[in-house]
């Protein structure tokens, strides 16, 4: 904002001299007044983050007064490489470990309905009837005992119940493996454009910077062209910042993509 207002203000008192156009006053005019709305978005969102923050941790009063560092954290030299990446998500994770005792516990409530379909017997013997008018004659008695009324439907439904929680199970586990190595994919190809900026993007313009301004010095270029230098640079170190961002976000959902699921899905635009 204060590279688009000095360039403004020289902008306006050329053009009042006549050395400049009123195209070109006009540019300079829009560019500081984009910029300011621009600046005037990232104040609101940087409040809106704040309160956001204070939200999660449950805080309030002075404890709401939160003091933040002033900047990112370093890009680590190196990535972290996670061995039996899968092997340990289907481990730790919270929501594999929840299905597979759900399913330990529809096991056990399965062998105590097994017990109950032997139960259900049907028991033969003699006996002696008569029909009306006649004399009494040998005859077969059959009796047929349910101690339990519908138990073979209980056990049906006891039997179904195991198989879906051993398909949630299945299910979860499938989740839990393709879900850590997405996690992993994005970790690193976030520390990847981190890094090439760091390395690459921000050197180069820095380089680009500093022959701009010895030509300015000689004289070979002007002001204004020295201004849209220092704006590309604010621009790449911005980028910078927001690889930055990205990837300390992307190791935030790894982790918990290890531990409990799914992770925080921020972009860069909030």
């Amino acid at each position: 904002v204060d590279s688009a207002e000095a360039s403004r203000e020289l902008m306006a008192k050329m053009a009042r001299v006549g050395n400049s156009s009123r195209l070109d006053l006009a540019r300079e005019q829009l560019f500081h007044a984009e910029t300011s709305a621009a600046l005037a978005r990232a104040i609101s969102q940087e409040y809106a983050a704040k309160e956001a923050l204070v939200r999660v941790l449950g805080v309030w009063g002075a404890q709401a007064n939160l003091k933040l560092p002033e900047r990112l954290p370093d890009l680590p030299q190196t990535p972290s490489a996670i061995d039996n990446i899968e092997q340990t998500a289907i481990a730790q994770r919270f929501d594999v470990r929840q299905a597979r005792q759900a399913l330990a516990g529809m096991s056990s409530n399965l062998d105590l309905t097994q017990v109950t379909r032997f139960i259900n017997v049907i028991e033969a013997g003699p006996a002696q009837v008569r029909d009306r008018g006649e004399p009494i004659r040998d005859g077969y008695e059959i009796s047929l005992e349910i101690p339990i009324y519908g138990g073979g439907v209980k056990l049906a439904r006891a039997e179904a119940m195991h198989l879906q929680a051993l398909e949630r199970l299945r299910a979860t586990a499938t989740d839990a493996r393709s879900g850590v190595r997405q996690a992993y994919a994005s970790y690193r190809t976030a520390y990847d454009l981190a890094k090439h900026y760091r390395d690459e993007i921000v050197p180069l313009r820095k380089r680009i910077s500093d022959e701009q301004l010895l030509r300015y010095n000689g004289m070979l270029v002007s002001v204004f062209e020295l201004i849209a230098d220092s704006r590309a640079q604010t621009t790449t170190i911005s980028d910078y910042l927001s690889a930055l961002r990205e990837f300390w976000l992307a190791d935030t959902a790894l982790k918990a993509s290890m531990l409990i699921g799914s992770g925080p899905t921020v972009s860069a635009s909030t």
